[in-house]
């Protein structure tokens, strides 16, 4: 199982689908700081979040994100999110923003769905990003 978090926990943000163990997920819902959720299905997705999970396709290198929090000069930063659940695609090559967008390439075709975890940078408090 996954749960959606309706609270910051553990280092993740609030609105952040997480897998956890299952008792730790079992309390989170006890307490309301959580729901059940489900992983993405695969191919391109709408996250308007700073951070979340997608899932690449079987048979292709790559998702589409689509975000409105991101432009051309966005940090983003991505991993694969899963240990040995696809033979080919076993990293995240390169993350291309643009305006309303990020796409994700992995180093292969992937020949099972594969996970994939992202977040966008946020500079910290009187930095400036400078490409």
């Amino acid at each position: 199982m996954t749960v959606l978090l309706n609270r910051a926990y553990a280092g993740y943000p609030a609105g952040q689908t997480v897998q956890l163990s299952s008792d730790v997920e079992a309390a989170l819902v006890a307490q309301g700081l959580a729901s059940a959720a489900t992983l993405p299905t695969s191919g391109a997705a709408t996250a308007n979040a700073m951070s979340g999970r997608a899932a690449i396709a079987a048979g292709v290198p790559s998702v589409v994100i689509t975000n409105n929090l991101v432009d051309a000069q966005s940090k983003v930063f991505a991993v694969v999110a899963q240990a040995a659940a696809d033979g080919t695609l076993l990293r995240v090559d390169r993350i291309v923003p643009a305006a309303g967008l990020f796409t994700i390439f992995g180093n292969a075709n992937a020949t099972a769905i594969t996970y994939v975890d992202w977040n966008v940078a946020v500079p910290a408090a009187g930095m400036t990003i400078r490409n």
